[in-house]
């Protein structure tokens, strides 16, 4: 993602960037603020690209921040939120969190716990880590396996993880799991049209049930944790 910004900088790429985000971005947050309260809260957002989620919580959030590549500086400052490239900056500036929000990012880092720990140094003693990552032992992966694996496996990905491996990564790094949910972000209509295509659907969605019958099929995955994403809310554990 960051070579790619880097290639296209400019007002056009992040233009694009916004068209195409916004809905998926928004999709994913409304479900974690089922789990989080935000209200007069100092929150960050990582991997936060112009500020989608944080123009969203302003008006909400005592304080909202951004951590990025710099092409988006501008969008995120001009919407009243700090902004920032890295966490060393964030530590000169003596700001600490209520919320780090990541919701796409964990499973692209080469080193995921060298990721958690920085965030470590600008938490509140009581803040916490929301995370959204993509689960491998998802509904599309069961039912397609070998087909999903053409499109799913990326070299963007340096790391694919289940609801066992993250909870065994947390614990061993001593985060208390505050939360776990499903987060499904597609609907049965897209994966009847994936069996039926045998490959990623885009424009060829099939309405096979209506929306009532699928925010069930939805809800079902989330709760057994076969959906696409899992989300995790984790915070340090107080040493004794």
């Amino acid at each position: 993602n960051a070579h790619f910004r880097k290639i296209y900088d400019g007002e056009a790429s992040v233009n694009k960037w916004l068209e195409f985000n916004k809905p998926r971005e928004m999709r994913k947050f409304n479900k974690c603020l089922k789990y989080i309260n935000i209200k007069n809260k100092n929150v960050l957002e990582s991997n936060c690209g112009a500020g989608i989620i944080l123009n969203s919580i302003k008006n909400k959030a005592k304080l909202t921040a951004g951590l990025d590549n710099i092409i988006y500086k501008k969008y995120v400052e001009s919407k009243g939120s700090y902004f920032f490239t890295n966490v060393k900056e964030i530590i000169k500036k003596k700001i600490k969190f209520d919320y780090i929000i990541s919701l796409g990012e964990f499973e692209h880092k080469y080193d995921p716990i060298k990721f958690l720990r920085k965030f470590d140094k600008v938490l509140k003693p009581s803040g916490k880590i929301v995370l959204r990552v993509p689960n491998f032992d998802n509904i599309y992966r069961f039912l397609l396996n070998n087909i999903f694996f053409k499109d799913d496996y990326r070299t963007s990905h340096n790391f694919y993880f289940n609801e066992k491996s993250l909870d065994f990564l947390f614990n061993k790094l001593n985060y208390k799991i505050i939360k776990k949910a499903g987060l499904q972000e597609y609907s049965i209509n897209s994966l009847v049209s994936y069996l039926k295509y045998k490959k990623r659907p885009k424009n060829k969605i099939i309405n096979f049930l209506k929306k009532s019958n699928d925010l069930q099929f939805q809800k079902s995955l989330e709760e057994s944790h076969t959906s696409t994403s899992l989300l995790y809310i984790i915070k340090k554990s107080v040493q004794k």
